[in-house]
Order: C-alpha cells, then sequence, then structure tokens
C-alpha cells in the first residue's frame, strides 16, 4: 500500500485549516466613526452611508410647539455596517425600524447610533425609519448661529433655519453637504396654516381640522438647505419664458408695496442663466415669515426671508446666486465657505453692473476694498480657513467678492465668466473645494495661479485689485 506523500499530507491539512476557518463565526465589522472629518464640525456627517432619498412625515402642533412623526431614509451602504449612527441631537427617538424590522438603537453626543442584528453588506440599499418627537429648537449650544437653530416656532408660525448644522436638531440626517439627498416632505398642520417647503406642490389633502402638505424636491439636496416654512400665507405663481416654475408666499395681508421688490427675481434669473449657465434646479422662489429674522437665507428653490430683511435687490440677487454657488455647486469642507458666500457677494455687484456699468459697480468694489483695509473694521481675516467661529465673518464676504473681481482683472472678462459657468457646470448638483476652483481657473486662463489664491485667500493683508490703474486712497 502506497503511503500519502508528505505533499498531499501538507495540503489535506491547509484545506482542514481553510475549512476550519470558514466555519468560524466572523467578527462583525467595526462601527465607523462619526464625522466624515471635516476639521470645522468633526462629528457632522456620518461615514459608510449614501442617503438617496428623505421622507419626513411630520405633524406640527403649533400651540404646544412641538412636532412628531417619522424619518425615512433611503440608504446604501458604502462599507460593511453592523453598527452605524445618524446625526441627530435633541427631541425624544421612540422606534427604529431597518427595512420594516425594529432595531437597537442608542443616543450618544448628538448621534443616534443603530444596531442591525446581521451586518448590512456593501452596496446593499437598505430603509431606515425613526419615530420621534418632541419640542425642537432645545439642542442648539449657547451662541450657535441664529439661522442654524433648525425648526424654530414663533407666535403665528413656525420655519427653519440650518445651515450649517441645525438639520441634525429636527430630524435625523447625514448632516453634511457632501451627502446630498432628495427630500419628500408631508407636513399635517391645523387648518389655518399654509406650509412652504423646498421643490414643487405635490399635493393638498384635509380633513375638518387638519391639512396635510406633501412638498417633492426632486434634486439633490443639502440636509442644511431643506426649510419648512408653517404661517398664515398667500401663494403667487408665475411661470418665466423657458417655463420655470416661480411660487412665492408672503403673510397673509401683505402690502404690495412690500411684494414689489420682488418682481426683479425673473430679470436677475435670466441674467445669471446667461452668464452662469442654466438654472440648475425645477423651481424658484422665496418665502417671507412674518417675524423678524436678521438675516436671509438661501434654502433651496425658497429662499428663506424675515420680514425685516427683504426688499433690497442687492439682497434678492445675492441669495438667488446661491442657487448655482452654494446649493448646486456645495462646499465639500466648510472652510471653503467663500465659494458660497463670496461668489453670491460678487454675483449682486454683477447685477448691480448689468443695471448700471462696469465703472459704477468697481466704484463699489473700491468702497469694499478700503473698509476691508481699515484697521478698526478688522476685516482682513484669510478667508481660505476663517476658522468654525467666523465661518460667516463679513469679511468671508466682502473679501471672497474681492477675490473673484481680481481674478477677472488678472484673467479677463471672457476667460473669467468662462470659468464660473465651467466650474459651475462640472460640479452642478455636487461639492467643491477651493482647490478644485483654483484647477478650473488655471486650465482656463493657462496661468500658474498659487501665488494669486494663496495671496487673496490665507495671507491676513489684503492683496491690492491688479488692473485698478493706482491704489484706492483711504
Amino acid at each position: 500500500m502506497r503511503r500519502p506523500s508528505r505533499f498531499i499530507l501538507f495540503a489535506a491539512v491547509l484545506v482542514a485549516a481553510a475549512l476550519s476557518g470558514a466555519c468560524r463565526p466572523q467578527p462583525p465589522p467595526a462601527p465607523p466613526e462619526p464625522g466624515i472629518g471635516d476639521r470645522y464640525f468633526p462629528s457632522l456627517g456620518n461615514v459608510g452611508l449614501d442617503v438617496q432619498h428623505v421622507t419626513l412625515d411630520l405633524r406640527a402642533d403649533m400651540e404646544g410647539e412641538t412636532i412628531s412623526g417619522s424619518a425615512s431614509l433611503s440608504i446604501v451602504a458604502t462599507q460593511p455596517l453592523a453598527r452605524f449612527s445618524l446625526d441627530f441631537v435633541g427631541l425624544t427617538v421612540q422606534h427604529v425600524t431597518i427595512d420594516g424590522r425594529p432595531a437597537a438603537f442608542e443616543r450618544e453626543a448628538g448621534e443616534l447610533w443603530i444596531t442591525r442584528r446581521a451586518p448590512i453588506p456593501a452596496g446593499t440599499n437598505f430603509r431606515v425609519r425613526v419615530d420621534y418627537a418632541g419640542a425642537p429648537g432645545q439642542a442648539a449650544p449657547p451662541g450657535a448661529f441664529p439661522f442654524a437653530q433648525g425648526w424654530q416656532f414663533f407666535d403665528g408660525g413656525a420655519f427653519v433655519a440650518s445651515e450649517p448644522d441645525g438639520a441634525s436638531r429636527w430630524f435625523p440626517a447625514n448632516d453634511h453637504p457632501t451627502d446630498k439627498a432628495t427630500y419628500t416632505l408631508r407636513i399635517t398642520v391645523p387648518q389655518a396654516y399654509v406650509v412652504a417647503a423646498n421643490g414643487r406642490l405635490a399635493e393638498v389633502t384635509e380633513d375638518r381640522r387638519e391639512r396635510t402638505y406633501v412638498w417633492e424636491a426632486d434634486d439633490p439636496l443639502a440636509s442644511y438647505l431643506v426649510t419648512v416654512v408653517v404661517a398664515e400665507l398667500e401663494g403667487r405663481e408665475s411661470v418665466m419664458a423657458d417655463g420655470l416654475p416661480l411660487r412665492s408666499y408672503f403673510p397673509a395681508g401683505t402690502d404690495e408695496a412690500a411684494i414689489r421688490p420682488f418682481a426683479v427675481i425673473p430679470d436677475i434669473l435670466a441674467y445669471y442663466e446667461a452668464v452662469f449657465g442654466d438654472y440648475p434646479f425645477e423651481t424658484y422662489g422665496t418665502v417671507v415669515v412674518p417675524v423678524d429674522l436678521s438675516f436671509a437665507l438661501e434654502t433651496q428653490t425658497l429662499t428663506l426671508y424675515g420680514r425685516d430683511f427683504p426688499g433690497t435687490e442687492s439682497v434678492i440677487a445675492h441669495e438667488l446666486a446661491h442657487e448655482w454657488f452654494g446649493n448646486s455647486v456645495s462646499v465639500a469642507r466648510w472652510e471653503d465657505v467663500w465659494l458660497s458666500e463670496g461668489f453670491a457677494t460678487y454675483a449682486s455687484y454683477l447685477w448691480y453692473e448689468q443695471l448700471t456699468d462696469r465703472q459704477h459697480a468697481a466704484d463699489e468694489l473700491h468702497r469694499l476694498y478700503r473698509m476691508l483695509n481699515e484697521s478698526e473694521v478688522r476685516l482682513n481675516l484669510p478667508i481660505g480657513d476663517p476658522g468654525p467661529e467666523r465661518l460667516f465673518d463679513r469679511s468671508v464676504y466682502v473679501r471672497g467678492a474681492l477675490t473673484l473681481e481680481a481674478l477677472r482683472e488678472t484673467v479677463g472678462d471672457s476667460v473669467f465668466f468662462e470659468i464660473l459657468r465651467t466650474y459651475a457646470d462640472r460640479y452642478r448638483h455636487g461639492n467643491a473645494t477651493t482647490q478644485d476652483f483654483v484647477d478650473v481657473a488655471e486650465a482656463l486662463s493657462r496661468r500658474d495661479l498659487d501665488a494669486f489664491f494663496s495671496d487673496w485667500l490665507y495671507e491676513v493683508e489684503v492683496p491690492f485689485v491688479p488692473g485698478w490703474g493706482v491704489e484706492p486712497g483711504f
């Protein structure tokens, strides 16, 4: 009888070991760390998740100033997931399911941690539903930006403003602009109220006591740009020459003189399409809430205004420009916020130039330059990295606009506007960094612009704008 060779015995041992290993239970994948790595907001966003669609089905108790209902998120796992988190602060979580089956959950440091018994394989599309209730707006830390509170009630209504991190204060979210999703907003309110929200109004149903408004936002939407306004509102609708629907909402009984300034929107929109490219969304409009806000906010397709803030053409032009720069092309990192606010500020000066001439607009920009250089104003902030506390410092707006003016003077009008159009088109419905914009500018101008952008964005001293001839006096 022949004995098996040592090679065959060795092979058999390997096979047995492999089979033994295959039978052992494998450890579950380690849970991802909360936060996607944004330096300014390290806990925002969630690794391993790509949210596709969000349905918010909420009932607003206007007297009790509470909300209740559910958030349903359609998600693709980008890595194996046994335990994962959503950003969610405040309110009370009542129940969580994954694909209709109950899931364990816990709250920790602004995160809703969810556990599934069997890991979710990478590439799987799954659905999370979170039932919750409570009084929103209670979780914002002291000193939070007034436009970052999330859902806020006021005497006579409610509104949502969430930039940069307020979305997670009223619904569970992957609360970073790098994960955009489409939205269904189903909001139930007492009969006396109207609901305005992002996108298009798909349905209104009612009974003797309540109305339910269903808004569909079919274009990708960053969580901080979601808005809901509940108030006694009157709606107005029109259509642009190219078929784009416009709808706006004003407090019931608003005087026509307060509404009249918004009539300029179609003209500004048509001009921006000529210089920036096609409007990136399915509709546009505004909503004015019957309360003083001290700000306006570029909530996507439906700009939010307080009754104390509308009416100036420059503000209307600024907020409308955000639909291209900030909403369609969103920041990939919050430190690059000048790509949103600086661009929108400069766009409002382009509109002023369209109304007057290049010299009048340049005179206004000279005034901004002088203001930046007055030491007591202290607006000379390196805007490429302003810091989270000064994220919306006035210098981000002003110096951002001057950076674009300086770029225009450096590369010439033809190349400059080609840069803006190419940038808006290349990153449409996506995200961009400062380097992405620099790359577009260098490719189209065929110039090395590293030193230019370094001086304008990262040095304390404000450079002189080339092409102005002589330095403006102080």
